[in-house]
């Protein structure tokens, strides 16, 4: 076993680091809540609270992503946290990558924070980096790399894709009911971007199996906005 692991992780490696990442900023507010600060604000120790669940809730976000990664299905999902439609918090992992968000490469990620959970786990060096499937399976790296350079182009249409989304939707915020018309030509451009996306995320969804029923939910739901703006315009 090397010293070091490259640099193109799966991304179910990725999303066991940000997991990881997001599991330590809890541990450090908390742990920040415990000694006793003698006469604080009014309100600060209810708002250091606040903002340690709302990392917590964050943290359930990147479970959520970690067990989508290692194969649960997004019924499971709902089963083990709750009814909540996930299906946001799983396209914003996808439209970031499926990378972590600390900045860092995974395997610069996975160092650092071996060096702060190591002090926890006497006598094991990279309690971190020796659970990730880089290590345990080195012979995955080549696949992971052809993989990722595979569903490049895809990802980046849907990047596209969504900006010009973004840009109709910019527009049709400038026009007036009266205006907005279904042939008016800032509609018939928020309907070509809707199914434009449509198509894209229904690619996705053979590209990537394991992801299908978020793709296939924006699928759907970007073809309805199409229909219903085609038919009717933006404001019906």
């Amino acid at each position: 076993m090397t010293d070091t692991i490259s640099d193109v992780l799966s991304p179910r490696d990725e999303s066991r680091l940000e997991l990881s990442s997001r599991a330590r900023t809890v541990a450090e507010r908390a742990a920040a809540l415990v000694p006793i600060a003698v006469d604080p604000e009014p309100g600060d120790l209810i708002t250091q609270a606040a903002q340690l669940r709302a990392l917590a809730e964050e943290l359930l976000g990147a479970a959520v992503v970690a067990e989508r990664e290692r194969g649960l299905s997004a019924d499971q999902i709902r089963e083990c946290a709750g009814t909540q439609n996930w299906r946001g918090i799983v396209l914003s992992w996808v439209h970031d990558g499926r990378r972590n968000r600390s900045g860092r490469s995974g395997s610069a990620l996975a160092e650092n924070l071996d060096a702060w959970a190591a002090r926890d786990a006497p006598g094991t060096s990279r309690p971190v980096t020796d659970g990730l499937d880089a290590v345990r399976f080195p012979g995955t790296a080549q696949y992971e790399a052809h993989h990722r350079d595979r569903v490049a182009g895809l990802h980046a249409a849907l990047a596209e894709a969504l900006q010009g989304r973004g840009e109709a939707w910019e527009e049709l915020n400038a026009l007036t009911d009266e205006d907005a018309g279904v042939d008016h030509p800032v509609t018939v451009r928020a309907v070509a971007a809707c199914r434009t996306l449509a198509s894209v995320y229904r690619d996705l969804a053979l590209a990537e199996p394991g992801f299908a029923e978020e793709y296939q939910g924006e699928a759907s739901m970007f073809t309805d906005a199409a229909d219903r703006f085609a038919e009717h315009g933006p404001f019906a």
